[in-house]
C-alpha cells in the first residue's frame, strides 16, 4: 500500500503534442488501485488530429503514422470517463496532466488529485526529480520510455520505494489558474432554452459552482459562453470577488450602443427559473 490515508485510487499519465497549456493528448493511460492495490490498466492512443513535431515525437516515441488511424478525443472521451469515474487521480507533474485533461475531454474533469512531484520533493534531495531521476535513485531497473503506461509503472514503482512518511495533499481543479476553457463546454442535457443563443460571460465566483459547472449550466440552458466581454455578449454575469476589466469592457460597449446587461449571479439564476 502506497498511501497511508488513500486506499481507491488511479495512477495517470498523458502524453501531448507539446508541453503548453493548448497541447493536445495523444495517449492516455492509467493504473486503478482498490484497497490499496492495483487491480486495472487503461491505455488508449488518441488522434489529435494535427502533425507533432520531430522535437515531440523524439520525446515520447509516438509517431504521427501511429496515432493517424486511431478515435479523437470526441470518440475516446466516454471510455476514458468511465474509468476514472470519481476516482482521485495520482499523476507525476499532476496540474500538467490535469489542465490538458480538463481541456480535452468533451466535458472537462471534476476529480482531485495528487502530485507526486511534490511529494518526491519533500521526502528526497535530488537536483532534479524527473522520473528518470527518481528511478535511478532508487536503482530501479526498468526502462523508460516515456510512453503513458510505461510512465504509470514507472510512477508506481517509485512511490513502493518510499520509507519516509509524508504529508498527502489532494487539491482541486481550482488550484490550477486557467484550467478548462469556455470553448469546451458543449451542452450534455436541455434545461431549457430561455437564453436562447445569448452570449454570456463570468467575471468573479459564483456560490455553488466552479467556473466550468456554471459555464455548464448556461450551456444546458441554451446558451453561450465566453471568457471575454464581445460585441455579441448579452449577459456579463457578476458573482464574488470580481474583478474590473470585464465590467469596465461592457460598460463601454453599453455605451456604444452595445445590448449588454451587467446582472448578478442570483438575478441571472432567477432568470432561467
Amino acid at each position: 500500500m502506497i498511501f497511508k490515508e488513500l486506499k481507491d485510487f488511479i495512477i495517470i499519465d498523458t502524453e501531448t503534442t507539446g508541453l503548453g497549456k493548448y497541447s493536445k493528448l495523444v495517449e492516455f493511460a492509467g493504473l486503478k488501485f482498490r484497497n490499496g492495490g492495483p487491480v486495472e490498466s487503461f491505455n488508449i492512443l488518441i488522434n489529435p488530429r494535427m502533425k507533432m513535431s520531430d522535437e515531440v515525437i523524439q520525446i515520447h516515441n509516438i509517431t504521427n503514422e501511429m496515432v493517424a488511424n486511431m478515435p479523437t478525443i470526441d470518440q475516446v472521451s466516454e471510455d476514458i470517463y468511465e474509468f476514472i469515474g470519481d476516482d482521485i487521480l495520482v499523476a507525476h507533474n499532476a496540474p500538467f496532466d490535469m489542465d490538458v485533461l480538463n481541456r480535452r475531454l468533451l466535458f472537462g474533469i471534476k476529480n482531485s488529485f495528487v502530485d507526486t512531484l511534490q511529494i518526491f520533493r519533500d521526502s528526497l534531495n535530488l537536483r532534479r526529480y524527473s522520473l528518470n531521476n527518481i528511478k535511478s535513485y532508487f536503482n530501479i531497473e526498468i526502462k523508460q520510455t516515456h510512453r503513458a503506461l510505461d510512465d504509470v509503472n514507472m510512477l508506481y514503482a517509485c512511490l513502493t520505494r518510499l520509507n519516509k512518511p509524508y504529508k498527502l495533499n489532494i487539491n482541486n481543479l481550482n488550484d490550477i489558474k486557467g484550467s478548462c476553457l469556455a470553448s469546451q463546454i458543449k451542452r450534455t442535457k436541455k434545461l431549457g432554452n430561455k437564453l436562447d443563443g445569448c452570449h454570456c460571460v463570468i467575471t468573479g465566483t459564483i456560490k455553488n459552482y466552479s467556473r466550468p459547472e456554471f459555464w455548464q449550466f448556461i450551456v444546458n440552458h441554451g446558451g453561450q459562453v465566453g471568457q471575454s466581454v464581445i460585441n455579441k455578449t448579452r449577459y456579463l454575469i457578476v458573482g464574488d470577488k470580481c474583478g474590473c476589466s470585464k465590467i469596465r469592457k461592457a460598460e463601454m460597449k453599453i455605451k456604444s450602443g452595445d445590448n449588454i446587461e451587467i446582472i448578478c449571479a442570483d438575478e441571472f439564476l432567477k432568470l432561467l427559473k
